[in-house]
């Protein structure tokens, strides 16, 4: 059973004379597809500036349980679109909007190699940005291991909870079982002794309870599937002999 989905799958201060020239066409959500070797994924992405006039974004994989993945480093300079996502393997997508403003096409790339990507502009943007996670707190923070079974196939999981320097949680999944692949936590929400984990680089969420044992107890979903998942304090190194 793999948690991961398929492979393939500088903020900065302008003046209003600047905004217009710093490709606002860019501004919309826009549809279409990645044409990976082995298929087409059909997907969506919405770009959009913030409050601050910084780029933003998010993506989506039409069918699948990634919605809503944030973009980072998204640039924008004139009809020239750059961003990354993290859709189980991080990739990054460089492309041109057309004369028209009609559509914008590229190449995106990753660990496994460059796709062609083609997308149309299909409305307004509708960029959806994951919630600020919570303060973190003494007792949640640090290393925890787990494992996801089912069909007869165990996987094994890390969670790494750190504070962030405003003291706001930061949180990354390791799969043990895949290589060591490292996959980022967008929200992490602390409410006494619940946690919770919102990761949409691979369509997941986990919901546990902080027992008095020290361990979290909780369920791991993705997709239509759920499954247990016990969170407990890895062991500390054997003492050399």
């Amino acid at each position: 059973m793999r948690i991961l989905a398929a492979r393939f799958l500088p903020v900065f201060f302008i003046s209003t004379a600047l905004f217009a020239q710093a490709g606002p066409q860019a501004a919309g959500h826009w549809q279409g597809k990645i044409q990976t070797p082995s298929q087409e994924l059909p997907v969506s992405v919405d770009l959009d500036r913030n409050a601050k006039g910084a780029w933003i974004g998010s993506m989506s994989v039409t069918g699948s349980p990634l919605v809503d993945v944030p973009l980072g480093s998204v640039a924008v300079d004139g009809a020239s679109v750059k961003f990354t996502a993290n859709l189980g393997t991080p990739a990054s997508f460089s492309g041109k909007i057309s004369e028209d403003g009609k559509t914008l096409s590229g190449t995106a790339s990753s660990a496994a190699g460059e796709t062609p990507f083609q997308l149309t502009r299909a409305g307004e943007a509708a960029v959806k940005v994951p919630p600020p996670s919570s303060a973190l707190t003494k007792e949640f923070e640090g290393a925890w291991e787990g494992s996801l079974a089912a069909m007869g196939t165990v996987l094994r999981l890390g969670l790494k909870l750190a504070p962030a320097p405003d003291g706001s949680a930061t949180a990354t999944l390791i799969s043990y079982d895949q290589g060591n692949a490292s996959i980022p936590v967008d929200t992490v929400t602390i409410d006494g002794k619940q946690l919770q984990l919102d990761v949409r680089a691979i369509g997941g969420s986990y919901k546990g309870t902080l027992g008095a044992g020290g361990e979290i107890a909780g369920e791991w979903k993705q997709g239509p599937n759920t499954l247990p998942l016990t969170l407990k304090r890895p062991a500390p190194p054997a003492k050399p002999q």
